[in-house]
């Protein structure tokens, strides 16, 4: 379905071809998940994968309702996906919104003016400028953040609506000339039908979103970072973070990414019907079946501020933190649990080990962009500093970088021969490793070794 109000940009979602060869995540078992790995990497190599998945584990969330027994916790899971200029994030954003039905309204609000986005009157005072965030609008997607950004006061006008948008709490827009409109009542009428309410008397527009916000960004320079992080607006999203390295621009420029068609009309389908799934019950996971998870992303985080004096664990962990595991936790299990129940109708989505593992296995890109930000060379000489994890990569490769096969056990007593690490920041260390293909390993018998292309 296409918004028929002129007003609002729809994104083009008709299959379209962009810039093949696919390749699976091992973790990522269930349908939904490895349809999308499968079309993210044809699209735009491993940078495409990471961000196929993220986006599908933010479009599973729009599917849930909120918890029975926890209707205050945000069950939306933003998406905004941050790295390097003209690396496939506003082409990411388009291909994935072509696999979200048509029955949910998208709209790409990055070239509208503020007046545009969150509502205004016009000049002769006659007709309202619906938002858009009108209450048929399901995601917007932003392909180009700064270019919304402006000047310091369009900004500040931008974030604070802009936090409220993506926590679903109630806007209102205060301006003189709204006090000053004389709207016909077959307008008012039709704008009540859209969740708009407009009060000539007080100069107000007001509204409730209730949209997915999937957003792009470049790296922001200091002045930009510093107000979005200290407003709170970058916190509200779950940031996918991603360094592009030399390797990588070398394999861009080399091999031809050819978006899979076939693949992202199946997804679609998947989509199509995972829309269709109700849960009659969905409870919050237990704080005691958590508890793995939040031990190992604290002692992770520990060892990546170790020796960090500009920050402390409550800079990193926080309840929005914990708030995005619990969203991506509860989308795996509802993907899973679809899939494996042949995509009916769910009585109660429980949760389980596959789960926990799910997670357990990305921990870290929970806090990257917290503990270690990408800051805009070109305005800054503050540069990315080495990770903890990323020495400990170091030390996997000097380790096998001899051809021997070695234990998860030599491994590590390695590792903490050399540096004082968690076993948490290690497994994930070894997960990266197997992911980008540096190194392989024999999950029967627990052995790694390096990759045959190394």
């Amino acid at each position: 379905m296409r918004i028929n109000n002129p007003k609002i940009e729809t994104v083009d979602r008709n299959v379209d071809s962009s810039n093949d060869d696919c390749s699976k995540d091992d973790s990522l078992t269930f349908d939904a998940l490895e349809l999308a790995s499968q079309v993210g990497y044809s699209l735009a190599g491993g940078i495409g994968r990471k961000a196929f998945v993220e986006l599908e584990l933010a479009y599973a969330t729009k599917l849930l309702s909120k918890f029975n027994d926890d209707p205050v916790l945000r069950i939306n899971q933003n998406v905004l996906l941050y790295w390097k200029v003209a690396y496939y994030k506003s082409t990411i954003l388009r291909v994935f919104s072509q696999t979200i039905p048509d029955t949910f309204k998208v709209v790409d609000i990055t070239s509208m003016t503020l007046e545009r986005i969150f509502g205004s009157i016009d000049e002769k005072k006659k007709h309202i400028i619906e938002p858009a965030f009108t209450n048929d609008i399901s995601f917007v997607i932003i392909s180009e953040l700064t270019a919304l950004l402006g000047q310091r006061q369009a900004m500040r006008q931008f974030v604070n609506i802009m936090n409220a948008v993506l926590e679903g709490e109630k806007v209102t827009r205060q301006i003189l000339k709204l006090g000053l409109g004389e709207i016909t009542k077959n307008e008012l009428a039709r704008l009540e039908t859209k969740g708009v309410h407009y009060d000539s008397i007080r100069a107000e527009l007001s509204y409730k979103p209730s949209v997915y916000v999937l957003a792009a960004t470049r790296p922001l320079d200091n002045r930009y970072f510093t107000y979005l992080k200290e407003s709170g607006y970058l916190s509200r999203y779950h940031v996918i973070q991603h360094c592009v390295t030399a390797e990588e621009a070398s394999e861009h420029l080399h091999k031809d990414f050819k978006l899979d068609q076939a693949t992202l009309a199946q997804l679609k389908t998947i989509n199509q019907r995972l829309s269709k799934v109700k849960i009659s019950k969905m409870l919050r996971p237990s704080e005691s079946f958590m508890k793995p998870i939040y031990d190992n992303l604290e002692a992770l985080v520990k060892d990546e501020i170790a020796g960090k004096s500009y920050l402390n664990l409550a800079d990193v962990i926080s309840p929005r933190l914990k708030d995005d595991v619990i969203r991506e936790l509860v989308a795996f299990a509802f993907l899973r649990t679809a899939a494996k129940s042949n995509f009916n109708n769910i009585d109660e989505l429980l949760y389980n080990q596959e789960d926990l593992d799910f997670v357990q296995n990305r921990l870290d890109h929970f806090v990257d962009f917290t503990i270690n930000p990408l800051i805009a060379e070109e305005f800054t000489r503050v540069s990315r500093r080495k990770t903890k994890k990323g020495t400990v990569m170091e030390l996997i490769i000097e380790l096998l970088g001899d051809g021997k096969k070695r234990s998860r056990q030599e491994i590590l007593k390695y590792i903490l021969s050399r540096v004082q690490v968690s076993i948490p920041t290690i497994d994930s260390a070894l997960k990266e490793l197997v992911n980008r293909q540096i190194i392989k390993s024999d999950t029967s018998f627990g052995f790694y070794s390096m990759s045959a292309q190394r």
